[in-house]
């Protein structure tokens, strides 16, 4: 059996527009195929349930996506089965005791609000999506609006760095 090196992909992208994580979101959400997990981070009203709106979207889903912050799961169903997890008010022992990553089925995708609360209790095959307010503008696009994001994109896990490239190209092709 021979030895596979994980590949680290990083990319960072700037949205400008709620619209546009959306649309990042949907890209990502169509190339899921089940067993995902990802993580996302950034600070309150940076983007987070909008980018899982986007994903709900590329993976079929109709039912308009809430923040799951005092419920702290929702499910949604589309194409594949969607868990949006949203860990702001639980710490590591709450997410621990309560079992709730325990009974997700393989082939459903998982997306974690909050992640850090998390811990230990997360698994290791994950893309991490870092949303934060900018700046500046990273990439050579102009700048059309104060409300811009950055958006960067993070694994180690072979399954997500052709998604992550493929973001890339996409994003580079149409702007």
């Amino acid at each position: 059996m021979m030895h596979q090196e994980n590949k680290t992909a990083k990319r960072t992208l700037v949205v400008e527009t709620p619209s546009e994580t959306r649309c990042l979101g949907k890209l990502l959400g169509e190339q899921l195929k089940g067993g995902e997990v990802i993580l996302l981070a950034g600070s309150l009203g940076a983007g987070k349930t909008t980018m899982v709106q986007g994903i709900a979207a590329g993976l079929g889903i109709q039912e308009h996506v809430k923040s799951p912050s005092f419920v702290l799961e929702r499910i949604y169903r589309g194409r594949l089965v969607l868990h949006h997890f949203d860990f702001y008010r639980l710490t590591q022992e709450d997410i621990l005791e309560s079992g709730l990553l325990y009974d997700i089925d393989d082939s459903a995708v998982v997306a974690i609000e909050w992640p850090e609360r998390a811990g230990e209790a997360l698994p290791d095959s994950t893309l991490k999506v870092n949303i934060g307010f900018h700046e500046e503008c990273l990439d050579s696009r102009p700048v059309k609006s104060e409300n811009k994001c950055r958006i960067t994109l993070e694994t180690s896990e072979a399954r997500w760095v052709e998604v992550i490239e493929t973001i890339w190209r996409h994003r580079n092709e149409n702007g």
